[in-house]
């Protein structure tokens, strides 16, 4: 008899790897609109700008299928998907921010794209479970508008998502924003607030403020429903300039930027703080054998984690774990370590190649150390490693030997 409660494994090993990445992100944030036209993608664009500007490590990742205005923005229009080292590679727009389109799977700028459903659920998952976003403070999805499929799927899989709401101050845009409200307390998707975008005109010759669109109706849908107001964006050409220009989104108006630093403030404000405590406990891995560095990191017969506490400089708990099937694969490495929470690894020879992959699953590699794992990490707990690039020496007492 079949069971039909089982998941397909391909989609046990998907959700595996979602749930790799996603603990690798601080925060997820998911902006949507109950109207197109609001400006949403443009305010999803000008987070991820002014949060990598901060010194933010930023994803930006564009799920609208029918719609997707990001790379347009970012002047990425006909780039194609980067596949390396069997992994999407997203497009590396500064040292801080990453962008990831469903426009890169188009042949021609101006195909359209005729999916159903479950298409555009798979995409999705895809370009949550396949793409090399490496550790990010920030992850920021641009959703269509409306709630259909795509923010569907976001709200389901991404665990952790929060909601930025854009409306434009008009009535008929609020009714909309409404149903949003409605939709994100039926899935459980807290909602971080809201924006208002064109909200008035500044006059660039009199300097005056024109409501032409009214303002200040999301402010008081965000009190109605006692969800925070972020700010309002006035309506801006400088925008439509630098973004048909495919120029830096955040080419603004100096009254413009003043209200989405604003924004962004606000948005910082609403989200937890990392509690320091919790940087003094961590995991460090060692590739062994017979309970020493093992000098083949991708052939090792196992690795030995310990919880260490930084402040005290103790070894709190020791496993062992398995090395991954087919272990000479680096990225299982990286995923399976990163997964556990690992933070850095002692090692013995590493190429630069593995070195680069272990980094952008977030763990810091030492090269160069030999002898007894516990009297190595032990070492390394009392900051007597240094890292030279192939050796790890020690002061006083040589790691090689």
């Amino acid at each position: 008899m079949a069971c039909h409660g089982a998941k397909d494994p391909q989609q046990e090993e998907q959700d595996q790897k979602i749930n790799q990445f996603l603990q690798q992100v601080d925060h997820k944030i998911v902006v949507m609109s109950g109207k197109g036209g609001v400006g949403k993608s443009t305010v999803s664009a000008n987070l991820a700008v002014f949060l990598s500007n901060q010194g933010y490590k930023v994803g930006l990742l564009d799920v609208d299928v029918h719609g997707p205005s990001i790379a347009g923005l970012f002047g990425l229009t006909g780039l194609q998907l980067n596949i390396a080292d069997g992994q999407i590679q997203p497009h590396l727009y500064t040292e801080n921010l990453k962008i990831m389109s469903i426009q890169g799977l188009l042949d021609q700028p101006d195909s359209p794209l005729i999916w159903r459903g479950p298409v555009k659920i798979g995409i999705i998952r895809q370009f949550l479970s396949e793409v090399n976003w490496g550790p990010l403070d920030y992850l920021i999805i641009d959703s269509p508008p409306g709630t259909g499929d795509e923010p569907l799927t976001v709200a389901q899989t991404v665990t952790g998502c929060q909601a930025v709401i854009v409306t434009t101050p008009q009535e008929i845009a609020l009714a909309d924003v409404r149903k949003s409200i409605n939709f994100c307390q039926l899935v459980k998707l807290p909602i971080l607030g809201i924006v208002e975008n064109m909200s008035g005109f500044i006059c660039p010759d009199c300097g005056k403020t024109h409501d032409i669109f009214k303002s200040g109706g999301g402010e008081k849908t965000a009190a109605k429903y006692n969800i925070p107001f972020l700010g309002r964006l006035p309506i801006d050409p400088g925008v439509a300039a630098a973004g048909d220009a495919g120029q830096s989104i955040d080419s603004l108006t100096s009254h413009a930027k003043k209200e989405m630093q604003h924004i962004v403030d606000q948005l910082i404000q609403q989200l937890p703080k990392k509690e320091k405590e919790d940087d003094a406990i961590m995991k460090i891995a060692l590739p062994s054998r017979n309970d020493r560095i093992d000098d083949h990191f991708g052939h090792c017969e196992y690795f030995t984690v310990f919880t260490v506490d930084c402040a005290k400089k103790e070894i709190v708990n020791q496993e062992v774990i398995e090395s991954p099937v087919g272990c000479g694969c680096k990225s299982n490495i990286a995923q399976t370590l990163s997964a556990l929470g690992v933070k850095v690894m002692l090692a013995g020879n590493m190429g630069d190649g593995a070195v680069n992959v272990l980094h952008n699953s977030g763990i810091e590699v030492l090269r160069g150390c030999s002898g007894d794992v516990k009297t190595v990490a032990l070492n390394w707990l009392a900051g007597s490693l240094t890292d030279s690039g192939d050796s790890c020496a020690a002061h006083g007492h040589e790691c090689h030997g």
